[in-house]
């Protein structure tokens, strides 16, 4: 319970225990403000989380689509044989360089947006997601629902913006580190938060909890089933997607991204191998990856 609520129900036993000459503020009143305010708070912290988060992916949108126009403007700094620029497969690669304009604009969105809703708590101020505080995880009896929609998502989602992913094609062991935690922080936010969503609103053969059966319409129900189902179907498109990128598509025609080894001498006389692009994907691979950016946006 917040700083503000706990002295404003003081305040109103108080107001209840000690009357005065002038007309008191109604216990119920107060506690009617309180509710209201908490509630409005609650409700604008979340609506510009989500906003920051929305923005964060079209900014890394626009910048990245613009490189792929311009292969001049980016990284890369010239044409490919293939006369197409670099589009990644991922958001995550997208913006993997926080140096890059695509990367700073990502991490400054998605963070703050993860903060406002971190902060919002909006599992326990809204009617329409608090399913009750003696509804635990099966495996976790110690962990109820409405904590673990209120930690799981949002650290996933600061954990995707903090810890950047690198392309496959380039990253070593360590880089390989990096990756894992990455695709646990997006775990944690796409499958976190579309598990706490099924268990409110009831999905398949998960059951809704019974505070949210009452107090959750049927109209929302089956407006907010539909989004879950769009954001499973497309996080499972995107999963099979990254795996067909995976494999050896050049066998059976296609033209996938060409990455060679090159060494370069660096200011202290050592050699250095880079791994660097000589040609981008074309054809019905770089369809594949559009499609793979365009999935995981939609689930985002």
């Amino acid at each position: 319970m917040s700083t503000l609520r706990m002295s404003l129900l003081a305040a109103a036993f108080a107001n209840r225990n000690h009357k005065t000459e002038e007309e008191p503020t109604p216990l119920d009143e107060q506690l009617k403000y309180l509710l209201l305010f908490e509630r409005k708070k609650c409700s604008a912290l979340l609506f510009f989380g989500a906003l920051f988060g929305f923005l964060g992916f079209q900014f890394a949108f626009i910048i990245g689509f613009y490189k792929f126009c311009d292969p001049h403007v980016s990284e890369f700094h010239v044409h490919f044989p293939s006369g197409y620029g670099y589009f990644p497969s991922t958001v995550s690669e997208m913006v993997h360089n926080p140096q890059d304009p695509a990367g700073k604009c990502f991490f400054a969105f998605e963070f703050v947006g993860a903060l406002l809703i971190f902060m919002s708590w909006y599992p326990w101020e809204l009617r329409n997601v608090y399913v009750g505080d003696s509804t635990s995880i099966s495996c976790l009896n110690q962990l109820s629902w409405p904590m673990f929609r209120q930690f799981v998502p949002s650290i996933g989602m600061m954990i995707v913006a903090c810890v950047t992913s690198t392309p496959f094609a380039q990253a070593n062991v360590l880089d390989c580190v990096c990756i894992s935690i990455h695709i646990i922080g997006a775990l944690m936010l796409f499958v976190g938060y579309a598990m706490a969503e099924a268990k409110t609103i009831g999905f398949l053969n998960i059951k809704a909890a019974e505070v949210t059966a009452k107090t959750v319409g049927e109209k929302e129900r089956k407006v907010r089933k539909a989004f879950l189902a769009g954001l499973i179907l497309a996080y499972l498109a995107f999963c099979t997607i990254t795996v067909m990128l995976g494999l050896p598509l050049d066998q059976i025609g296609g033209k996938p991204d060409v990455w060679e080894p090159k060494w370069r001498t660096t200011s202290e006389g050592h050699k250095e191998k880079l791994i660097v692009l000589v040609d981008t994907a074309s054809g019905f691979v770089l369809g594949l990856k559009i499609a793979s950016y365009a999935l995981e946006v939609m689930c985002g």
